[in-house]
């Protein structure tokens, strides 16, 4: 039987972010040990004596033992102190205080490692079944969502992230920059149904500008596009030396610092996909290099994405939050709040380049996420929130706290990405959605990818890239990917395979459900995150597909208005509607 021992990177909740700062810190070990022994103790305490059903949840796993370890260790010394004190031996001290130590930890883990058959049954999945589509479709073809796949577009050799020989799932050497700039070509085209890129993207600004200001036109000169990328993590894995240094990976680790390797590089945007968007932005569109920003507001751009993107086009502006240096653009927040959170708990600054921005580009990545259950492009808003984090959000999530507490799953729940989809200046300002999906993310997303076992993947990269006008849609598709890969019973590789369910806790996308149609809503919310006093319209449409080896909506069987998902190749998903809808 494998050998089942702790492991202090499982830790979650509070007690896992008290060790992640202590770690970022340089904090002794021994010091790390104490204070998250004391962290795990109370936390265990105060959450399992109100409510005992929760030490089955998965975070109260991984504290009881971190807890009986150091009441042990506590046990130990003041025992071994006392009996050593009274017995005057020190044979006597060692054999009797260890057999004494030894009984009392067996008991103690006995007492607070719940039984298998103890553990609550957790409902799973979504509520509505099969195409059954919630809302309005939105797009040039509408509710068309566009999924390309080519295995050519990564090296099948590389395995996952290792710091020891410097090979990341981003190196140059396990993508193929020809394949994957083809690959968003042509899903631009079969969005649109033009025949060039050109074309594509002209259709794209006018339908964007119909909808918004009600004129058929496409990008006008000195309008601004912000692109928000996904790199939320950049900010808290690189430590202060490696920002001096560029925002890079560092290539050497003192003994101490070894530990943050465990977290190099979690699964967020490559270089390729954005290099791709910006050559047809720039050498297709028209647009200026120096009306385009790009980066993620609240955290720093890789070095390793800047030196990509930078090297073709110096003149975008890339930006941060803190530094002019290393080509950066210096952002800054507005003065006062203009995001509204609609259940009126809080409101939130923004950065000017997304209030001054015309047009909003979101690209993410396709990925769980242990506390959302998944993470696309409505996650990926948190990243422009005016915060240090985005922590004050999280209490929205159908779980509430890393690894565990699933007390907020279900439907019509007060969801804050609805608030996010809906807001002027993110969701109702984005131009077009992008999911990259090369490398598809492991079971946490704050570590790195790993090879996806549904078909067509077959236990290799993703290779995908996902596109759409239609921000309810393409959240649709990238849920049922999720919750088709990571169903509870597949086993990845292990550098990232904890806790294999998270997309398909139920009501993971009560949050579609409420984007698609307000009937869907909280009793007492109304989503208005502008605070004008005008509701939150419908955002496009909603629905699952009918099975995941088909992969076919609505659209795709001719049965109703909801989503069609688009294939390259053609075979990977067929339109039993024929030509219908396609663009052809």
């Amino acid at each position: 039987m494998k050998n089942k021992r702790f492991d202090i990177s499982k830790l979650k909740g509070t007690p896992g972010r008290m060790r992640d700062w202590l770690q970022r810190k340089h904090v002794p070990y021994k010091v790390i040990f104490t204070v998250m022994g004391i962290a795990s103790t109370i936390w265990f305490l105060i959450r399992v004596i109100p409510k005992p059903s929760r030490a089955t949840y998965p975070c109260m796993k991984v504290a009881a033992p971190f807890m009986s370890g150091f009441v042990g260790y506590l046990l130990a010394v003041g025992g071994l102190t006392a009996l050593s004190r009274k017995l005057k031996t020190r044979f006597l001290n060692v054999r009797v205080g260890a057999s004494v130590m030894l009984l009392a930890g067996v008991v103690l883990v006995m007492a607070v490692t719940p039984a298998d058959n103890q553990q609550p049954e957790l409902k799973m999945g979504p509520d509505d079944g099969p195409n059954q589509p919630i809302g309005e479709a939105k797009g040039i073809f509408p509710g068309r969502v566009v999924w390309v796949w080519n295995p050519d577009a990564t090296n099948e050799k590389f395995e996952h992230n290792d710091f020891a020989t410097y090979d990341w799932y981003f190196s140059a050497h396990n993508n193929n920059p020809e394949v994957i700039g083809k690959m968003f070509r042509d899903g631009i085209l079969r969005l649109t149904g033009e025949n060039n890129a050109k074309k594509a993207w002209e259709s794209v600004f006018r339908y964007f500008n119909l909808n918004k200001h009600n004129q058929k036109r496409g990008y006008q000169p000195g309008e601004k596009i912000f692109i928000k990328i996904n790199q939320g993590q950049s900010r808290w894995v690189l430590v202060q030396k490696d920002k001096d240094n560029g925002f890079y990976l560092p290539r050497t680790l003192d003994e101490n610092e070894k530990r943050r390797a465990n977290n190099f590089v979690p699964t967020e945007q490559g270089p390729y996909v954005v290099l791709e968007v910006l050559r047809e932005l720039i050498n297709e569109a028209g647009v200026p290099q120096e009306n385009i920003s790009i980066g993620d507001p609240m955290c720093p751009i890789w070095g390793h994405n800047y030196e990509v993107w930078a090297k073709e086009f110096p003149n975008v502006k890339y930006i941060d939050k803190n530094t002019t240096s290393f080509g950066r653009s210096l952002i800054k927040l507005t003065e006062e709040p203009v995001l509204f959170y609609s259940d009126k708990t809080t409101s939130d600054k923004l950065y000017d380049v997304i209030v001054e921005a015309d047009y909003l580009i979101n690209m993410t990545n396709l990925k769980s996420h242990m506390i959302a259950g998944i993470s696309l492009t409505a996650k990926s808003h948190f990243g422009n929130v005016g915060r240090p984090t985005a922590g004050h959000l999280h209490y929205s999530h159908p779980a509430n706290r890393r690894g565990g507490r699933y007390e907020n799953t279900g439907y019509r729940k007060y969801r804050v990405f609805v608030d996010l989809m809906g807001s002027k200046y993110l969701g109702q300002n984005t131009l077009i959605w992008i999911v990259e999906g090369l490398f598809g993310g492991g079971a946490s997303e704050i570590k790195g990818p790993v090879k996806y076992f549904m078909p067509p993947f077959n236990n290799d990269w993703s290779n995908s890239i996902f596109m759409s006008l239609d921000p309810v849609a393409i959240e649709s598709v990238g849920y049922d990917f999720l919750r088709a890969e990571w169903n509870g019973q597949r086993k990845h590789d292990p550098v990232n395979n904890d806790s294999e369910f998270h997309p398909n806790i139920n009501g993971v996308d009560d949050y579609m459900h409420q984007a698609a149609s307000p009937a869907n809503w909280p009793e007492g919310i109304i989503y208005d995150p502008d605070n004008s006093g005008k509701p939150v319209p419908v955002l496009g449409v909603h629905e699952h597909w009918n099975n995941p080896v088909d992969k076919q909506y609505s659209r795709n069987l001719g049965t109703g208005n909801g989503i069609e998902l688009v294939s390259i190749p053609e075979e990977l998903v067929k339109n039993v509607a024929g030509k219908k809808g396609r663009g052809e």
